[in-house]
């Protein structure tokens, strides 16, 4: 291999894959139960947004799919300490296969305001981080009326109304952190 070739990952992005994979593990373990669904209040969302927003699309995605990959081989990283494949196709494994599209979506963004002065960026940062997670809803919700055989507005009701407010304040958070964080990664 020539000098000039560059690795598809360097050690420091692998680590950075690996601490961030842990990281979304425990923001998930962070959980608040929901009063009136299955899909709980956790810090997952955050963690992906930040994850995200310093890896970029390409790393943050890896990360993601890795931590799917601990999940589904049964390791307890999805919330309440659940693994198994059986989150992945049960009604709320839609919104965890969503997450890859978050971190490609919010790494395009953070790509786009690289050389913007620091209001842009965030404004970037933030739009992308809400282009996300509305994706995430999208996939996951489909996901959840499919295999619950749950009408749009029950849907609506139980996976997305509760979470908005919840994940406006993450995203608010989330800008911030990388914001403050970026030059370090």
């Amino acid at each position: 291999m020539s000098k000039n070739k560059r690795r598809f990952f360097t050690v420091q992005d692998m680590v950075l894959i690996a601490v961030f994979t842990a990281l979304i593990a425990i923001c998930s373990w962070i959980t608040v139960p929901a009063a009136a669904g299955q899909i709980p209040f956790t810090l997952q969302t955050f963690a992906v947004f930040v994850t995200a927003g310093l890896l970029g699309a390409k790393r943050a995605s890896v990360s993601v799919v890795i931590y799917i990959l601990l999940g589904m081989a049964g390791i307890p990283v999805f919330s309440g300490f659940t693994g198994g494949l059986g989150v992945i196709v049960g009604p709320t494994g839609g919104y965890i296969i969503g997450f890859i599209f978050t971190t490609i979506i919010i790494g395009v963004g953070m790509q786009t305001a690289k050389k913007k002065r620091k209001a842009i960026r965030i404004a970037i940062s933030s739009a992308s981080m809400i282009l996300g997670d509305a994706v995430c809803f999208l996939v996951g919700t489909i996901w959840f009326m499919v295999l619950t055989n749950t009408n749009i507005t029950g849907a609506l009701t139980l996976c997305v109304i509760p979470f908005i407010i919840p994940d406006i304040i993450k995203i608010i958070a989330a800008s911030i952190v990388v914001d403050r964080l970026k030059k370090y990664v």
